[in-house]
């Protein structure tokens, strides 16, 4: 066995342990708290599972009609360019 493996004698230890220092009485109040908050944890999760399922029904798809619309066209205008002398040019290359 190893080192940190938990044998029940172990647990039994801390179970004393902890019924020494809080009470019975304290640990049914304890584990009455510790049960209501997962009760009411699991019960929020699944209202928010359930809310999310409920949008996504109520979400309908809804068709696009689709529309042509003409346009005219018109050729392309040529762009404009600028012209370098080329000893200027091969001045700056250099």
């Amino acid at each position: 066995m190893g080192f940190g493996a938990l044998q029940p004698m172990h647990l039994l230890l801390i179970l004393a342990i902890v019924l020494v220092v809080f009470g019975a009485g304290k640990l049914g109040q304890i584990g009455g708290a510790l049960g209501k908050s997962v009760k009411e944890f699991k019960e929020n999760v699944g209202d928010d599972e359930e809310e999310q399922h409920r949008l996504a029904a109520s979400q309908e798809v809804k068709p696009v009609k689709a529309e042509v619309v003409k346009t005219e066209t018109r050729a392309a205008a040529p762009v404009a360019t600028v012209e370098r002398p080329t000893e200027k040019l091969r001045r700056e290359e250099i």
